[in-house]
């Protein structure tokens, strides 16, 4: 239902008879969604639409109760099919109502296996294409994106595209607020693999010390561990920082200063990490949908080590 309120569209969805029916947990909504969109074959909008959601939100700990509610969901709409197709005389429409019965329900059985936990995180500096790569490897499965330009704000009670004007390494760039950030990412990814799901954490991770923490996050886990990272020209990078900074629009507050002094103090990957390193070059990427499969097929090998 939409009604037009104070001159805002107001979206409402209640059962106005019941007062003890009206409420409801939002992430049985957010299923409802992301169910019917993997029903009609578009598992990247339906991840596209969580990760929204949680990045809006910050609701990670909801995901715990998000394969039962996509389960509870996909059920309903097979339990309708059935009545559809017990009711139907017309053989052609009730063998649509069967077969929608049968694909719910194998859809509901899907929801319910097991599903294939994994830590990834990125490494680079700003505007080498990390929050890019990371977008796509949400596009090629049930990855979940936590974004730290996001999550440094909202331990500020900062809104994402909010400008702090914080200067170089002061106010919400500041060591100490790194520290608190890095270790709430790690918080939110302990949350989203305990929920069984693979989680991509987007943040530079130039620090081998902050590499170092999730590796090890992943040994407790017991779950496989991968570092993306993006090689572009300094010349692209340097262009990139400058056209988002002039667009004003995204959660990164990284300016021409800030890429320079992180490109100076970056710490590069030791032995021991390069064997988990999956690099790619995302000056040349054009076509999304290729290059979420082409990430995905260069994960996919180490998540099975």
């Amino acid at each position: 239902n939409m009604v037009l309120h104070e001159d805002r569209v107001v979206v409402f969805d209640c059962i106005e008879f019941n007062p003890a029916l009206r409420w409801i947990d939002v992430m049985a909504e957010i299923a409802f969604t992301v169910m019917d969109l993997r029903h009609r074959g578009r598992p990247d909008f339906a991840q596209r639409f969580l990760n929204g959601y949680l990045e809006a939100t910050g609701d990670y700990g909801g995901l715990r109760l998000l394969p039962f509610y996509l389960v509870y969901r996909a059920m309903v709409r097979a339990k309708v099919a059935a009545i559809r197709a017990a009711q139907e005389k017309d053989p052609a429409a009730r063998d649509r109502d069967q077969a929608d019965f049968r694909a719910h329900v194998a859809l509901a059985e899907a929801f319910a296996a097991p599903g294939a936990r994994a830590l990834a995180i990125t490494m680079g500096a700003s505007g080498s294409g990390k929050s890019f790569l990371a977008a796509k490897l949400v596009d090629s499965g049930a990855w979940i994106r936590i974004r730290s330009d996001v999550e440094r704000k909202r331990l500020a009670g900062v809104a994402a595209p909010e400008r702090s004007h914080s200067d170089v390494g002061q106010g919400l760039y500041a060591a100490d607020v790194t520290g608190r950030t890095y270790a709430r990412l790690a918080e939110l990814a302990r949350a989203v693999i305990e929920a069984g799901l693979p989680v991509i954490v987007d943040a530079t991770f130039l620090a081998r010390i902050q590499r170092e923490a999730f590796s090890g996050l992943a040994r407790e886990l017991g779950v496989p561990f991968v570092i993306v990272v993006p090689e572009t020209p300094v010349t692209v990078m340097r262009e990139r920082v400058i056209a988002r900074e002039q667009g004003g629009a995204d959660a990164s507050e990284a300016t021409p200063v800030v890429l320079e002094r992180q490109l100076a103090s970056a710490e590069p990957l030791a032995a021991g990490e390069l064997a988990r390193a999956v690099r790619v070059d995302t000056s040349r990427a054009n076509d999304a949908a290729e290059l979420a499969i082409r990430i995905q097929e260069r994960i996919a090998p180490r998540l099975r080590e």
